[in-house]
């Protein structure tokens, strides 16, 4: 049995595991391609209708949270000025007007760290794992797109208790769809973040990059949840 080669530079080995790559997407095309159709989702119509509900919903974010300003205007009138704000996720949800401004506060804070581009938000946080490769072909910091999934899991966390208040309170009213419209915008990131690492727990760096090029990722897709 003839002995494998030995590669002993970084470029020896770099160019052998690209070599390897390149032998197994060949050997395996038809399966890869069949199981990234499987996880990629199809624009179908429903999708296309959710989008342009989410649209809609957006407009009704600053009529629906409006209250949420005025309410909130007037219980800073009334509370001592040293006191510290609460954490959203200690306080009570106890009225329509408390629910609206913490799901207005979330908005912001989404918007502060995401912007309104979900896709340019997760293309950024791709780029920075890109960055992390070390010279030689071990994987990235994969800790870069963790942390980002736990950032905005928390803030979906700190969006779900508080929509689910709204639809008690008025039930499927412009005020929920106004929350509704935060909380699925949190979805589509989380989303997007975690099928770059699924795609990295599943194929390792090949099967990622492949996607990538392939424009097969659903953030190069713009697929919204």
């Amino acid at each position: 049995m003839v002995r494998p080669v030995v590669h002993k530079t970084p470029e020896a080995k770099l160019q052998a595991s690209r070599e390897r790559h390149r032998r197994h997407y060949a050997k395996h095309r038809d399966d890869i391609l069949k199981r990234r159709r499987v996880l990629r989702s199809s624009k179908t119509k429903e999708s296309e209708a959710a989008n342009k509900f989410s649209k809609e919903l957006l407009k009704a974010v600053a009529k629906a949270l409006r209250h949420g300003d005025d309410d909130e205007s007037e219980s800073e009138s009334d509370s001592d000025d040293d006191s510290e704000p609460e954490d959203d996720e200690n306080i009570k949800l106890d009225d329509l007007p408390e629910c609206l401004r913490v799901v207005k506060d979330i908005k912001d804070e989404m918007l502060a760290m995401i912007g309104d581009d979900p896709c340019k938000f997760v293309e950024g946080v791709f780029c920075d794992y890109v960055k992390s490769f070390p010279e030689d072909s071990s994987p990235g910091d994969i800790s870069i797109i963790e942390s980002s999934i736990s950032k905005v899991q928390k803030i979906l966390n700190r969006t779900i208790p508080a929509q689910d208040q709204i639809l008690n309170f008025c039930g499927v009213s412009p005020e929920w769809h106004a929350a509704d419209s935060v909380s699925r915008f949190l979805r589509t990131v989380l989303a997007y973040l975690e099928d770059i690492e699924c795609l990295l727990f599943s194929g390792g760096v090949c099967e990622l990059t492949l996607a990538h090029s392939m424009g097969e990722m659903m953030y190069q897709k713009g697929i919204r949840i």
